[in-house]
């Protein structure tokens, strides 16, 4: 099996990432995930995990523990999703210690033929499944979660982090009896499956939490955090909380990224170097050092900490792709994402005009976007990137007129972002937002030949595939 056959095999199960399907995602059975894991031979029992659950944040905190153990002697694996531009960013291993040097973008990424090797042994586990009920065979997600344990399995992966792909409870991540959960912050998405309001949300997620590990949040509204406290006190789990138990301090916030002092459970740490902007980075630092803190009775070497954090990287995130104009890509989608975002573009970007361009997916609120960020944009030119589940341009700028003086439609999202990269002033700031799947459209867009940016953008995935 070829990569391009074990790709071409993986597109042939639901994807409720690229199609909605609220009944069958609220009916999902973690048996069925059981079940194919035991056929496999329950590989997700050879390594030890953290879980990482919420609504925002997770995929940071995730990255952040994982760039810590890179600098320890375990053996590390990530689990993340969605994926910008591969899917094999999903899945990462790292077993060669502590690096020599400046790390490589992509050095840690499953290859090519591990990848189809594995799916190539799964397939008549998952075609026999299918055969035995069609209906309620496994979804992508599943199939490549189980691969994500397989690969980890192989390589005597240690420590695994997982993050939840939705909600918690019903999650294919949700399979592991982890040593820690940690969860980012909670708030509203994805409603239509996990329930209407914060509340309903944190119950889901809070479903991730069992006997005989430690739970860790970041600040959460208070009826979010009494949600956790009491489903952490029916497993009898202690539940550790930043601004509580944990600490973090912003001394420096700049383009560059943060400089933080954490207090952990069994440290502090005095002006941490962060590479990634935004205030609420600080608080994930400091979930994700509490959880390394942790695994270990013992502690930590503090060199695991101090040359892990400089080292994350977390694509798409308030990332700085250009610098005149400055352009940032973010992935915000939903209300509390947008409210971080505008925070950071008040702070970073004073006295500067704002332009965005934005294109979301059909499920997301429009207008719950709008109102947070479009007071600060001079302008917004809405597109629409190749998902199936993008609404249509002319569509969005009608939801998002009322909270933007200036709105423009132009439907090529590489198109658009070539018009504004040479028509706005040098001290302007453009800023990619309102999906993912934009943003890692348009960073695989920006390195070809129809779209030229003023200095070369670095290293990502598509460099790497």
């Amino acid at each position: 099996m070829t990569f391009q056959d074990a790709i071409a095999f993986l597109d042939t199960w639901t994807n409720f990432e690229r199609t909605r399907q609220r009944r069958a995602m609220r009916q999902i059975q973690p048996g069925r995930m059981a079940r194919l894991c035991q056929l496999l031979g329950d590989p997700q029992r050879r390594f030890r995990s953290i879980v990482v659950a919420g609504t925002n944040g997770k995929g940071s905190i995730s990255a952040m523990i994982y760039s810590m153990l890179r600098e320890s002697s375990l053996r590390a694996g990530l689990y993340t999703s969605p994926h910008l531009e591969h899917v094999r960013e999903r899945i990462r291993c790292w077993t060669a210690g502590p690096a020599q040097g400046a790390r490589r973008h992509g050095d840690d990424w499953i290859g090519e033929e591990e990848f189809s090797a594995l799916v190539s042994e799964m397939q008549p586990v998952l075609e026999t499944m299918r055969v035995q009920d069609a209906e309620h065979a496994p979804t992508y997600f599943e199939v490549l979660t189980v691969l994500a344990y397989f690969a980890f399995a192989r390589r005597r992966v240690e420590i695994a982090i997982l993050e939840v792909g939705l909600g918690g409870r019903l999650d294919a991540t949700n399979l592991v009896q982890q040593a820690v959960s940690v969860f980012g912050p909670i708030d509203v998405d994805h409603t239509d499956v996990l329930g209407p309001d914060p509340v309903s949300i944190a119950r889901e997620k809070a479903g991730i939490i069992k006997p005989h590990q430690m739970a860790i949040s970041v600040p959460q509204r208070p009826e979010v955090l009494e949600v956790l406290q009491q489903a952490c006190d029916a497993q009898g789990v202690p539940l550790l909380v930043v601004g509580r138990e944990l600490t973090a301090a912003v001394q420096r916030h700049s383009l560059e990224g943060l400089t933080v002092s954490l207090t952990g459970l069994r440290g502090w740490y005095d002006a941490l170097e962060l590479p990634l902007l935004g205030r609420h980075q600080a608080d994930n630092a400091a979930a994700a050092v509490g959880a390394i803190e942790a695994l270990a009775f013992t502690g930590i070497p503090y060199g695991i900490v101090e040359r892990g954090l400089p080292a994350v990287e977390w694509p798409g995130r308030l990332e700085v792709v250009h610098e005149r104009p400055l352009v940032l890509m973010d992935g915000a989608h939903n209300p509390h994402a947008a409210d971080a975002l505008a925070q950071a573009l008040k702070e970073l970007c004073p006295g500067r005009k704002i332009h965005l361009l934005v294109g979301m997916s059909s499920d997301k609120s429009a207008e719950a976007f709008g109102q947070r960020i479009g007071p600060l944009a001079s302008s917004i030119t809405c597109t629409k990137s190749h998902h199936p589940r993008a609404v249509g341009a002319a569509t969005l700028a009608k939801r998002l007129k009322p909270f933007c003086a200036e709105v423009h439609v132009m439907s090529d999202p590489a198109d658009a972002y070539t018009y504004a990269i040479n028509t706005v002033g040098d001290d302007d700031v453009i800023v990619v937002t309102g999906s993912l799947f934009l943003v890692g459209e348009l960073r695989s867009a920006i390195r070809s030949s129809h779209v030229r940016p003023r200095r070369p953008l670095a290293a990502t995935s598509q460099e790497n595939a």
